[in-house]
This record gives structure tokens, sequence and C-alpha cells, in this order.
């Protein structure tokens, strides 16, 4: 089985599904992490580079080395959606699964992002599951709630996950900002509040399919 984590920046990927990378990768499923960004920062005061975040947090996290595809960061909405979707089709992914943002996220590149995923993960050829993901800050600060309705036990990943995101030198915050190592330990404890395992990350499932599941 072949799982797509698809987000938009270098850190969502942990952020949002470290620990589930990892619960898929020890069940034998194949994991590739597509970050539609470049990893360079150039809206902040100065330009930050991420990328060697990337490769440090996704090996760690046991999914080798992650693909950037360099569209500009925070301006997906100057590209069209054809050909952000194009750049991915033309990778030959077949993936089973896709792990991707949600159209509830105030981030305007996540919910990009997110619509690219839905096209690229027309059932044409197979069923393909698609799991929208949360990324703590941008998902909490849009007046919504992340609609959350399928969680995944990372009891035995939450500390592989934390120390994934801690190699993302220039995004780890101290408490109480979200990315903080307190931060990312607190939301996996109210999500296993939420669903009965100690600690868990939470999907809204937007397409799903038995077996195709993490």
């Amino acid at each position: 089985m072949e799982a797509l984590i698809l987000v938009s920046h270098a850190d969502d990927e942990t952020l949002a599904a470290g620990g589930t990378i990892q619960k898929l990768l020890k069940r034998g499923w194949e994991v590739n992490v597509l970050i539609l960004s470049g990893g360079m920062l150039g809206t902040r005061s100065t330009v930050q580079d991420n990328r060697p975040g990337a490769m440090a947090a996704c090996k760690l996290l046991g999914a080798g080395e992650p693909k950037l595809l360099g569209f500009p960061d925070q301006k997906f909405d100057t590209i069209a959606t054809a050909d952000l979707a194009n750049a991915v089709f033309g990778l030959g992914y077949q993936p089973d699964l896709i792990i991707t943002h949600t159209e509830t996220d105030l981030n305007l590149d996540h919910k990009i992002t997110s619509q690219v995923a839905k096209i690229v993960g027309r059932p044409k050829k197979k069923p393909v599951s698609i799991l929208g993901c949360e990324v703590p800050n941008t998902s909490f600060w849009n007046g919504q709630a992340f609609p959350a309705n399928f969680y995944v036990d990372i009891t035995g990943e939450i500390d592989t996950k934390i120390k994934a995101f801690a190699l993302y030198e220039n995004e780890l915050q101290p408490y109480p900002h979200p990315w903080s190592e307190k931060g990312l330990r607190l939301l996996a404890e109210y999500h296993g509040m939420q669903s009965g395992f100690p600690y868990a990350e939470a999907f809204s499932i937007i397409r799903g399919y038995e077996g195709r599941l993490p």
C-alpha cells in the first residue's frame, strides 16, 4: 500500500502526521512525503531555509527524503491549480491514501493544496482515500473547529514526532505556542482524550475506503 503525504510547506508533514507516518511505515506501507513549496520562507523578516529541517525530520520519522516542488511559499493563489496538480501527477505516484490539508484551515496555501489533493486523488483507476490533517495554529485560528472524525493512536510514536519537529530549528517555539514541544504533546493528549487513546493525531475523512486508511 502506498501513502502520499501531500502538504504545502516543510514542517506540515511532521506537525500534522508525524506519528501517523511512523505508524504507516511500521505496518508495511510505502510513504512518500511531497511538499509543494521549496522550503524557503521569504515572508518573514529574514529568509529562512527549512530544507535541512525537512530532510532531517523525515529521516528520523523513517520516511526518507521528502520531495520539494519549489512553488513559492504563501503564493499558491498566483498559480493555476491545474499546474500544481499536473506537477504532482508528473511524479507518477499511485497512492492508496493521501494525507493533506483541509479547507477549514486559515492558511490559503493549505486550502489550495487540499484542492490539489482531491484532483490527484480522483478514483479513476482505483479507490484513493483522502484524509485532511490538522496543522496546529493555522487549523486553530480560523474561527472554526477542526472537523475531526478519524483518530490514529500515536502513543508509541509521540516522542519521535516531537524530536523530529525539534529538528526544524526555525519553527520550534516556546510554550504556549502550538509549535512547542509541550504544545504538540498536549494536542496529542487532547485528541487521545477525545478518542480513548493516551495520545492521538486527528484527521478529517474527505473520502475513505476499507483497507486504505491508517
